[in-house]
């Protein structure tokens, strides 16, 4: 499949000499986002009609070789379209005007259906539509995009679809998610996208997650916009952050610590979002988990040699150890589980997605420092011989808890699929005559 992009038109709604498709939503401009989504579909062989400013555009993209994709132009003339090159009349074709913001998911969507197609918004025509390759060749593309609709509109085996009521399982989010297009109509629809881009950016299932999403959506809302903002400075700060905050723990200074703790977390939360609410992923982001749980469990181990260092003997050496030991089997066996199965374990059932709410993980351990920190601070609660130490004794349960069902679960999974799969009928032939 192939792609045209109509780009032609010039800004309306902020009154500038640009064309409308370099408007930026999240930082990222319209057509750019587009390109972006359609190439995670599959679609690689573009071709842009240009007009107002289009110079901009194709000094922008050039022939697409850096972004990996074949990009050719055409210019339209007093807003008619030319004839399309014979090139793109020999595959199905996906016509987008550059007005939309769309991401991945819908435009997947789209070029899984095999007949035409014509999508619409709460009734509205949102300016994307699918031809096959036989029409195309009736068609020619000598219409515009609005007479081509009203063509297709009039045919029988048309697809009219109302993309407001798509929704496909996202793996990345573990969950169940709306396709996003929104048509750019004005400044109001920018913000409306925007909004909606950000609330979707949501990954984390456990309760806690929740609790900061409101502040992380909002912090991510106002700093998408600034460019040299990015999720990777964004990842750096929050590690140089967190190892300050390590050394807060081995100085003693608990209380501090704990709370600048999960700040550092809500920071750490927006590297992750921004990269999805601008809609471009990297292989390489992909590492600051590893550097997460570096810092994750040096905070562990900082903390329990900070309750030695304050004279509560070798207990929070034995307790945090015990934590780290059983932390970095639950880690291990998440990951084997996805590397294997092809499918996060806390996305697997209802029972694990629920179990996934209440897991034992940073956020949840972090809480239980700031509460066994502060705690003793209480007047009311003078009477009840409360230690930071009980912070290592729930962090421990927590996570041995955590390792015991998903150990178990894991094993459920992965035998029934080897059932599935005969493989456990093989290995009762082992041995057989």
């Amino acid at each position: 499949m192939k792609a045209v992009i109509l780009a032609h038109y010039k800004d309306h709604i902020f009154n500038k000499d640009r064309p409308l498709a370099l408007i930026k939503i999240c930082g990222v401009s319209l057509l750019v986002r587009i390109l972006n989504s359609i190439k995670a579909a599959g679609i690689k062989d573009v071709l842009i009609v240009v007009g107002f400013k289009g110079e901009d555009i194709i000094n922008m993209l050039k022939n697409g070789e850096e972004i990996k994709m074949n990009i050719s132009y055409i210019e339209a003339k007093n807003s008619e379209i030319p004839s399309i090159p014979s090139e793109f009349l020999n595959s199905d074709l996906l016509i987008l005007r550059s007005d939309i913001v769309i991401d991945g998911e819908f435009a997947n969507e789209i070029v899984k259906i095999k007949e035409n197609v014509i999508c619409y918004s709460n009734g509205e025509f949102i300016g994307v539509c699918k031809i096959t390759k036989e029409d195309l060749n009736v068609m020619k593309m000598e219409k515009t995009l609005d007479e081509i609709v009203k063509t297709l509109e009039a045919r029988q085996d048309v697809i009219k679809l109302n993309v407001s009521g798509m929704k496909v399982e996202h793996v990345e989010l573990k969950r169940e998610v709306f396709p996003i297009c929104v048509k750019i109509k004005d400044k109001e629809s920018i913000k409306f996208a925007k909004k909606k881009l950000i609330f979707r950016t949501q990954k984390g299932l456990h309760f806690t997650s929740y609790i900061n999403k409101p502040i992380e959506d909002r912090l991510v809302y106002l700093i998408s916009d600034i460019s040299w903002i990015t999720p990777n400075r964004i990842t750096i700060f929050a590690n140089l952050a967190a190892f300050f905050v390590a050394s807060l723990f081995l100085l003693g200074y608990l209380k501090v610590a704990a709370v600048l703790a999960y700040i550092v977390g809500i920071i750490d939360g927006l590297d992750g979002k921004l990269a999805r609410a601008r809609g471009i992923l990297t292989k390489l982001g992909y590492i600051e988990h590893s550097f997460d749980m570096l810092y994750e469990q040096v905070w562990y181990v900082s903390f329990a040699i900070s309750l030695y260092l304050l004279g509560y003997g070798y207990l929070p050496l034995i307790l945090g150890l015990a934590m780290l030991v059983a932390d970095s089997f639950v880690r291990h066996c998440y990951m084997q589980f996805r590397q294997t199965m092809g499918k996060a374990l806390t996305a697997y059932t209802k029972f694990d997605k629920a179990f996934a709410r209440v897991d034992g993980r940073r956020n949840v351990y972090v809480l239980y420092m700031i509460i066994f920190s502060w705690l003793p601070l209480m007047p009311y609660l003078s009477w009840i011989q409360i230690s930071p130490l009980y912070a290592l004794y729930a962090m421990l349960a927590h996570s041995s808890l955590t390792a015991l069902v998903y150990a178990i679960r894991a094993i459920q999974h992965m035998s029934a699929a080897d059932k599935a799969n005969g493989i456990k009928g093989f290995l009762k032939l082992v041995g057989k005559p």
